[in-house]
């Protein structure tokens, strides 16, 4: 039975089947979703870190310069500003470029670690979910 069907890629009880290979499920051992480009955890956390140095540098400022005293409003406001943005559109170039970057579903047998497909990050999580559904039903075949 086929449970997921894109151009690259199919999936099915059985098999999973890429232009580059096909792997029979019972073989897969492991299956995950990374993104390409994807920084460490110590990146992220020094990013994290970095931005809220920055965030504390900015606030810091400006309440020296005496903006903060006179602008606290602004700070107030930015929230309900972002809302309208996003309800309006404004948004949208971001989350089309969040749409678009691509993720990648790999999976481990006993032989090799192999790259099976790069898509989105929805359609990246409905193959994922299909590969470990077949990985369930195989199992519950074996232990019947």
């Amino acid at each position: 039975m086929r449970l997921f069907a894109a151009a690259d890629l199919v999936i099915s009880d059985e098999w999973i089947r890429t232009p580059t290979g096909v792997w029979a499920v019972a073989d897969v051992r492991d299956v995950w979703i990374t993104r390409r480009g994807q920084a460490g955890r110590g990146s992220r956390w020094l990013t994290a870190g970095l931005a809220a140095g920055g965030l504390t540098a900015l606030l810091g400022s400006a309440g020296l310069l005496g903006w903060l005293a006179r602008g606290w409003p602004w700070l107030l406001l930015a929230p309900a500003v972002l809302l309208v943005a996003g309800s309006v559109g404004l948004l949208d170039p971001l989350a089309v470029y969040l749409e678009k970057r691509h993720h990648e579903l790999w999976i481990s047998t006993a032989d090799a670690t192999v790259l099976v497909w790069k898509a989105n990050r929805v359609e990246a999580g409905k193959a994922l979910r299909q590969i470990q559904r077949a990985q369930e039903r195989h199992r519950e075949s074996f232990d019947a």
